[in-house]
């Protein structure tokens, strides 16, 4: 279960800060969030932290189901440390899902690419897969394309995350959410990108076509067809070297 907290390390963070800590313990992992790495200036009310947070729990639960490892996920379990933000109880071996390899090797090679893209529409049919990725984790997804934004380019597509509600437990899971959009995104080969200001691009959603009411856009990722990035071809990078876990505490 240790080796499993090391995919965390390479879940996308609000600029790169990585603010959690894990707890592991023989029969639990325990995830914390860790205000000291809050970005006040851009991020006053923690909700890019807890996302963050929700990221890299997805991660670690795709690398312990890819490894056949059985859990079971409480979140916010009433512990009297209120930035203990989940508990993951071993419960045992498992079957390997099927798309759990495939998503665990998205792990290793998934980056952000902020080139302009062009040449090629998303397919429908990968778009479909987006969006039932982030609501098998409980949140809900809209796409849109840049047929739809002014002053996109067409080839663009969005997946907007949205969560019923702005507590800590929406913000954790839309983390999740969007760990499970770029994770299946990278396996069915699309290029992916974070967008930072998700109100852009939710204000612009056709009014015919919003989303069910009482739903927060949460998060926003661009996607676009791997290979025909900007003005030249995108190369499969080299699987990350995990450096030492500085953020594990063993009990």
């Amino acid at each position: 279960m240790t080796q499993a907290t090391f995919a965390a390390l390479s879940a996308p963070s609000v600029s790169d800060t990585q603010p959690w800590r894990w707890r592991i313990n023989e029969d639990r992992i325990e995830l914390y969030a860790d205000w000291r790495r809050q970005l006040a200036d851009i991020d006053p009310d923690g909700r890019l932290l807890l996302i963050s947070c929700g990221a890299a729990l997805h991660h670690t639960r795709v690398a312990l189901a890819a490894e056949g490892v059985g859990v079971d996920i409480l979140r916010f379990p009433g512990s009297s440390d209120p930035d203990l933000l989940t508990e993951l109880r071993y419960t045992g071996p498992v079957e390997r899902a099927p798309r759990s390899g495939a998503l665990y090797r998205a792990i290793a090679v998934r980056r952000s690419d902020q080139r302009p893209i062009v040449g090629g529409f998303v397919p429908g049919r990968d778009l479909t897969l987006l969006r039932e990725a982030a609501e098998q984790v409980g949140a809900g997804a809209y796409t849109l394309t840049g047929q739809e934004l002014p002053g996109s380019v067409n080839e663009t597509a969005y997946v907007v995350i949205t969560t019923p509600g702005v507590a800590r437990n929406d913000w954790l899971t839309a983390g999740e959410a969007v760990s499970a959009v770029l994770l299946t995104a990278v396996a069915a080969g699309l290029a992916t990108a974070s967008v930072s200001d998700v109100t852009a691009i939710a204000r612009h959603r056709a009014p015919r076509r919003l989303p069910a009411a009482g739903r927060y856009p949460a998060a926003a990722i661009r996607v676009g067809v791997a290979g025909r990035v900007g003005d030249r071809p995108v190369t499969q990078p080299r699987a990350p070297v995990v450096p030492a876990p500085g953020t594990q505490e063993p009990s």
